[in-house]
């Protein structure tokens, strides 16, 4: 047998030798060589095809061997995460050594292998770098459905002469692995290896959509008797738009706060798949289950972390409310995400690690959210789409314009009115004007929190001052809304939900809904009044009362990172 083997090889050498002297080219060499490097690129694809979808055009064929071996944001085969609809492991899915069948064959990510005659009496293995390995899995398809491949190279492929192969994500990438795979096709013959070829591929990933983005499902807690009229009107404002509305029964009052729900992008011949896809913390696995959308079979949930904090003061700055993403900006075509923090309580760092690993929305921007009672970012900012397309607004809270608008309600002579009306709080005009401490801590608020949390985002978000809407405002002493939060809004297929702010009555109308539809009608924004009574007595409001489940972008990731 070593005989054997010490002829195979002199055989080899001698051939190596031949094909590299440029007077005497060899057309038809039928054997590989064991460095692909030593023959020309179009002859060796010829001789061992071994690569995915590295253009990304839905097809596989001889124009994705070029740039296979090095994976990008713009080019390069991708990997879907690949996990079952609701599934309730008491283990993550990465952690599983033995998987038989794929979650979903029709997400699985293919690769084509196609060996020349010469091959036929060869064995060809699969390997993984070992960094990946515990994070995919990968399966080839036989007359008898895809089977599990081993990826440690001890074990080889079902013969054929054209080999597809299935690659699916245990997991989206995170702070413990960058998403990337170096996958290892080698043929060998007579326990020598006589080709191989390599190819990277990369887990497609996660986005989190802007609230500029269209809306397919909003999502609320059935809260019985407390919050039926609030669902009513939320049916009436969402429906006509075209987006339907998800009741879930048994479920927490804050819907924003359980999961941020986001999508994957993949390619496919015909069209660009977008595929549902939530995150959400590791935190009560038998409470907190995911809220499914109308389209489950493109659910998927991935858990992350913990919640970092348990003390009921600083907790909600876990909440998902805190998560915010704005929509593109110069530098970020995805948009860039941003989120509250309060000295050393931030939102999760693991999920703000796993933010920067998807290496799109990131890195994330930090806002001071230390004055807020729920330390949530969404209270104070919000992004709202304009009749332009592609054209958007960023309102902020403002305790200064909250103010003043009393003072402008005193000199018109409605000093009587009452404001917050029907809420625990009631109060007239005046005497809201009376109490000079809260007054006082409001004008605070503005000068030492909102103006330098305004400057830091027109810096870090390219803003200009005609995109900045200031609304009124005003938050009490522990920083909670002190009327219903209008900032805390929800953008809907043109139609923007916003918390009734039950302001003075005045000929009938709302003053302080009308001062809004004032500030917003420039851009065309309709905006429909909700009562949020019920969540304005738990200190929060429409947008953490509701989830909402947003269609992907159009335009593939891809296309709009070119230079990444």
């Amino acid at each position: 047998e070593l005989e054997k083997q010490e002829l195979a090889r002199k055989e080899l050498e001698r051939q190596e030798l031949e094909i590299n002297q440029p007077t005497t080219p060899q057309p038809n060499q039928e054997t590989v060589t064991l460095t692909p490097s030593l023959i020309p690129p179009a002859a060796a694809a010829s001789n061992f095809f071994f690569a995915g979808d590295t253009n990304r055009d839905g097809e596989i064929n001889q124009q994705d061997e070029p740039g296979k071996e090095q994976w990008s944001l713009s080019s390069g085969s991708l990997i879907l995460f690949n996990d079952k609809s609701g599934d309730r492991r008491k283990i993550p899915v990465w952690k599983e050594t033995k998987v038989s069948a794929p979650r979903r064959a029709a997400m699985l990510s293919q690769i084509h292998l196609k060996l020349p005659e010469n091959f036929n009496g060869s064995q060809v293995f699969i390997t993984a770098d070992s960094l990946a390995a515990p994070h995919i899995s990968v399966f080839q398809k036989t007359d008898n459905g895809w089977q599990a491949v081993d990826i440690s190279g001890a074990t080889p492929l079902v013969k054929t002469s054209n080999i597809v192969l299935g690659v699916e994500a245990k997991q989206l990438a995170d702070r413990n692995w960058n998403g990337l795979v170096n996958l290892r096709a080698s043929a060998t013959n007579n326990g020598i290896e006589i080709a191989s070829s390599i190819i990277q591929m990369g887990v497609t990933p996660w986005i989190m959509p802007s609230n500029i983005a269209p809306v397919k499902e909003v999502q609320v807690s059935d809260r019985g008797s407390g919050n039926s009229e609030f669902i009513s009107q939320l049916k009436q404002a969402v429906e006509p738009t075209g987006a339907r509305v998800k009741i879930i029964q048994g479920d927490r009052a804050w819907m924003q706060d359980i999961q941020k729900n986001g999508y994957v992008q993949f390619p496919e011949k015909s069209q660009l798949r977008n595929f549902n896809v939530a995150v959400k913390s590791n935190s009560n696995p038998t409470s907190n289950n995911p809220a499914k959308t109308n389209s489950e079979r493109d659910l998927s949930v991935f858990k992350i972390g913990k919640f970092s904090s348990a003390n009921p003061v600083t907790q909600w700055a876990d909440g998902y409310g805190n998560l915010q993403v704005t929509p593109p900006i110069p530098g970020h075509p995805m948009g860039r995400v941003y989120y509250g923090k309060s000295g050393n309580i931030s939102f999760n760092p693991e999920i703000l690690d796993f933010i920067q690993a998807q290496k799109i929305q990131g890195p994330p921007v930090d806002i001071d959210t230390s004055w807020l009672l729920t330390r949530q970012v969404d209270e104070i900012i919000n992004f709202i789409p304009t009749q332009t397309p592609g054209k958007y607004i960023m309102t902020i809270a403002s305790p200064e314009a909250g103010v003043r608008l009393l003072e402008e309600l005193a000199g018109k002579g409605y000093g009587d009115v009452i404001i917050n009306r029907g809420l625990s709080n009631e109060i007239t005009v005046s005497a809201a004007l009376k109490n000079q401490a809260l007054i006082q801590h409001n004008l605070n608020l503005q000068q030492q929190k909102l103006y330098p949390i305004l400057e830091k985002l027109k810096r870090e978000f390219s803003l200009t001052d005609d995109q900045i809407i200031q609304v009124p405002a005003m938050f009490g002493y522990s920083g909670y809304a002190w009327w219903p939060n209008m900032v805390n809004s929800v953008p809907v297929n043109g139609n923007l939900l916003v918390s009734n702010p039950r302001g003075a009555l005045i000929d009938g109308q709302d003053y302080t809904q009308e001062r809004l539809r004032q500030l917003l009608l420039p851009f065309g924004v309709n905006v429909s009044f909700l009562d949020d009574r019920y969540y304005q007595e738990l200190k929060g409001n429409v947008q953490s009362a509701t989830n909402t489940v947003r269609k992907g972008e159009e335009r593939p990731f891809w296309e709009s990172l070119r230079n990444n």
